[in-house]
């Protein structure tokens, strides 16, 4: 978003908007303010009863655009204004510079989804949240010789970065902000992020969100596979989360496509609680 003061009056009559009519597991403040390059990103039609937005700060492998509706007026999406979103979107994503969109039927979208194949829509993967209510998986395993772990910032910043780009790099549902977002969001005081050190190189990392154990990214750096660098992420997650003695579940999710990464936690005692299919429409 521009800095102008118009800009700046006009987002925040539109997080005005969403804040009266939210919609769950939104953060129409990052999304409208953060996460897109500007108002071409955003649909406003408010008069409507929607605010939509395509997060083209965080465009995935092969230019894939994320969408998100981040407020409704109404109870839920109706037939004709689904219709006329999907179709606002296809013709606004190529002008971002966008190759495809991904969908995810929510709840909102999933009265829609035949009307989402008939516009071109197909299957992509299905997030899979997962949750361990059972932390006891066995011994710790032990870190490479000299390794250690320690907080991302302020020291390890860079690094950081350096391991989430190159640890996402292609992995299907992985959308990486843009640097100045990440440094943005591990200022927050709820999140907490630790990387994995040995010889001076980072090789791993993990997020988490505080107080509710959900565990935002496990991430190896590219070029470290084959290390079980995996399982001592989990293994750090376990020590930072269950570290009170009365931690409430950990939670992650995960795409049913990356199958090691679904093992990895299943031996961590993570199971899949529900799942939510991620359509995606080529242009």
């Amino acid at each position: 978003m521009t800095s102008s003061s118009a800009s700046s009056a006009a987002l925040e009559t539109l997080i005005g908007f969403c804040a009266a009519h939210p919609v769950p597991d939104t953060d129409a403040p990052r999304f409208l303010g953060r996460l897109n390059t500007g108002p071409q990103a955003i649909i406003d039609w408010r008069e409507r009863g929607v605010v939509a937005v395509l997060l083209d700060s965080v465009m995935g492998g092969n230019k894939t655009v994320p969408f998100e509706i981040c407020g409704l007026a109404s109870v839920s999406l109706p037939s004709v204004l689904a219709e006329d979103l999907l179709h606002e979107l296809a013709r606004r994503a190529p002008m971002l510079g966008a190759r495809a969109n991904e969908l995810a039927f929510t709840p909102i979208w999933r009265p829609h989804k035949q009307l989402a194949q008939s516009l071109g829509y197909a299957h992509s993967y299905s997030d899979c949240d997962m949750s361990c209510r059972n932390a006891e998986w066995g011994p710790d395993a032990p870190l490479p010789q000299g390794a250690f772990w320690t907080d991302a910032a302020p020291d390890w910043i860079e690094a950081y970065i350096e391991v989430l780009t190159t640890g996402f790099a292609d992995v299907p549902g992985a959308f990486v902000p843009r640097p100045e977002e990440i440094r943005r969001y591990l200022a927050q005081s709820n999140i907490r992020a630790r990387i994995l050190i040995e010889d001076d190189r980072a090789i791993g990392l993990l997020r988490y969100t505080e107080p509710d154990n959900y565990i935002n990214a496990v991430v190896r750096a590219g070029g470290q596979s084959g290390r079980g660098i995996g399982r001592l992420i989990m293994d750090e997650a376990r020590r930072c989360l269950t570290q009170n003695g009365n931690a409430p579940p950990m939670t992650l999710t995960v795409v049913d496509t990356n199958t090691a990464a679904i093992e990895l936690y299943r031996r961590c005692n993570f199971e899949i609680d529900r799942e939510v299919t991620v359509l995606i429409r080529r242009f």
